[in-house]
């Protein structure tokens, strides 16, 4: 254990506390006021990650002054210095990338051989070996009251992958409350599989089949320019009117010069929900009734790697008794940082479940107050709160 205990400080910037300062940033859009979810911002001195949230914040400690990088795709990049940040609480306000540039559609034609290209060149360049720290969270609903949460600080350690994903997991602190024990309920599906999660993402594999020639049967696509991005294209695969199956509209945003994915969107239409069956499903088993997700990946030098996911799905399942049950779960992934340094691991210290709800409490810091990478918004706050204290009582 005292090598995973190692492994775990490693990570941890040297602070001095006479200096050490929390700063909260909110984005909102300049021209609207709006707040601005899914802002990166990067602490280039410490090269850790974080991610805004619904309400447009983010929240984070400052040992000493940095360079900040806040990117945005939809939004001029800004770089900034933390000393130049003199309140606890500010807000920034970002610039929409001009709305008189126009999208110019590049092609429309064989893009389904475009995006098998991409697909296997950004696995190639994907970095491994490399240690991900995550910090993974879960929301779960049932019949639309808010049954179950999770969240934890998690290294995955991605293994050498010359044809096959292949990592380790290792837990740091991890806290689970309010587990429902009800019968009706499988317990696999109380949760994603972490590992399967991750190899998900890396092996790109809800699109892959969007690359097979045989899928411009059933979609269209087209590759459009990004607005004030030179360098990336825009690709949209949406399914043809006339065919009545449960199929995804996916926006793909990439670096083309590269040969990157940079950005995953991907949700089904409500109106394609009545064609979804169990066949449709690895999760759950049932009637979709909703089913997004988005993916973030960053080129960071030579290092390119999974910055972040958000993963719904929505299912009326049918228990024993025939009835049906509503099952909803949200699932949050933010790397906050990455490094190529592998230290040494007993196998003991790795984690073989497939979620932190099979895995005691173990609390060392209040991570999720600050250095989680995606604060909890104050309506998430209420909820985990409420779960806790039911799961206290």
């Amino acid at each position: 254990m005292k090598k995973l205990l190692f492994f775990y400080f490693i990570f941890l910037p040297i602070l001095s506390f006479s200096q050490t300062k929390e700063i909260v940033l909110i984005f909102k859009d300049k021209a609207t006021g709006n707040v601005i979810e899914n802002v990166l911002v990067t602490i280039l001195r410490t090269d850790e990650n974080f991610q805004s949230n619904k309400e447009g914040s983010i929240k984070f400690k400052l040992p000493k002054p940095s360079r900040i990088l806040i990117s945005h795709f939809e939004y001029k990049q800004i770089n900034i210095n933390s000393a130049t940040l003199k309140e606890a609480v500010i807000t920034l306000n970002l610039e929409s990338i001009s709305q008189e540039i126009e999208d110019v559609v590049i092609t429309n034609k064989q893009s389904f051989s475009i995006l098998k290209s991409l697909i296997d060149k950004s696995m190639k360049q994907l970095t491994a070996p490399i240690n991900l720290k995550i910090y993974t969270r879960e929301f779960f609903k049932y019949n639309n009251e808010y049954t179950s949460y999770s969240d934890g600080l998690v290294n995955f350690c991605l293994k050498e992958k010359p044809d096959k994903f292949a990592a380790d997991i290792l837990v740091e602190q991890n806290r689970t409350y309010n587990l429902i024990n009800n019968e009706k309920i499988e317990k696999k599906t109380l949760s994603y599989n972490m590992y399967d999660i991750i190899q998900n993402y890396y092996d790109f594999k809800y699109i892959t089949k969007l690359a097979e020639s045989k899928a411009k049967k059933k979609f269209d696509f087209e590759i459009k320019t990004v607005k004030g991005k030179e360098d990336f294209y825009q690709m949209v695969i949406a399914p043809k009117p006339e065919i009545e199956e449960f199929l995804p509209t996916v926006t793909i945003i990439y670096n083309f010069k590269k040969n990157v994915i940079l950005e995953l969107e991907y949700f089904v239409e409500p109106s394609r929900f009545e064609f979804s069956d169990v066949s449709n499903l690895k999760v759950i088993k049932g009637k979709v009734f909703n089913s997004t997700f988005r993916a973030l990946y960053i080129l960071d030098g030579e290092d390119y790697f999974l910055a972040s996911t958000k993963e719904e799905i929505g299912v009326m399942v049918k228990d024993k008794k025939n009835e049906e049950n509503k099952i909803e779960i949200a699932n949050y992934l933010m790397t906050t940082r990455h490094s190529r340094k592998l230290v040494p691991y007993d196998k003991e210290d790795v984690f073989k479940e497939k979620s932190l709800i099979n895995k005691k409490n173990s609390i060392i810091t209040d991570y999720w107050e600050s250095n989680s990478g995606l604060l909890l918004t104050s309506e998430e706050k209420k909820i985990v709160d409420n779960l806790q204290l039911n799961d206290d009582e």
